[in-house]
């Protein structure tokens, strides 16, 4: 479904987690549950959604469904690899549920990709613009953008929304195994995201540096980041 119109949603400053970090607009906030571990919780909430603390950060929430739910962003690190993982979450009858988990940036042996996360004209669904870059020399990178969706689904869930096929070989095509390999973790609804569990998925960091192909670009683009 075509975007009729996208309100872009500016990155929120990284917030300190001393203490508690709050997501305007969702009443849900961040707390220290552990060393390694961060619960997303709010008013009324019973039952928290655990989250690695590498890393961790409230973003701005994204509306959709006729609701606003949270995005917390983690890391996950394997050697000189990193993945920033986007999870989005909503609270329903006290308890916060996990209903999208997205990769929204890398970087690995010189490759890396950014996200820009935009909210539909009808609110209907969630757009992952993606922007992709790894270097073949000093002067010669290949380069892919392209949009990944998430859809509302009754009652309250999210579904991929494909607009077409990746290519195979490309990176679209990389991260879309990675998104549905992600997509298996949010389906059993856990109330802990740990990296055991993204491991037992598949999920490992250093899997991002995997070559692909990509047509070049022959000028060096600006470092993708981030904007949610």
């Amino acid at each position: 479904m075509p975007l009729a119109r996208r309100s872009l949603l500016l990155a929120a400053p990284l917030l300190p987690l001393a203490g508690w970090a709050r997501a305007a607009g969702t009443g849900m906030r961040l707390e220290r549950a552990g060393e390694d571990q961060l619960a997303l919780t709010g008013p009324g909430v019973r039952r928290a959604l655990l989250l690695p603390a590498l890393g961790a950060r409230m973003l701005a929430p994204v509306g959709c469904g006729g609701e606003m739910l949270a995005v917390v962003s983690f890391r996950q690190e394997e050697g000189a690899a990193a993945v920033e993982w986007g999870a989005l979450a909503l609270a329903v009858d006290g308890t916060v549920a996990l209903l999208g988990l997205e990769p929204l940036g890398w970087r690995a042996g010189g490759a890396r990709m950014g996200t820009r996360l935009m909210s539909g004209g009808d609110r209907q669904q969630i757009a992952f613009q993606r922007d992709s870059a790894v270097p073949e020399s000093p002067t010669l990178w290949r380069r892919e953008t392209w949009t990944d969706y998430l859809a509302w689904r009754a009652p309250a869930g999210l579904a991929d929304a494909p607009v077409r096929v990746p290519l195979a070989g490309t990176r679209q095509a990389a991260v879309a195994e990675w998104r549905r390999r992600a997509a298996t973790v949010v389906a059993e609804q856990p109330q802990a995201v740990t990296p055991a569990l993204l491991a037992v998925a598949g999920l490992q960091a250093a899997g991002l540096s995997l070559a692909v192909s990509m047509q070049p670009s022959m000028s060096q683009p600006s470092g993708p980041r981030t904007i949610v």
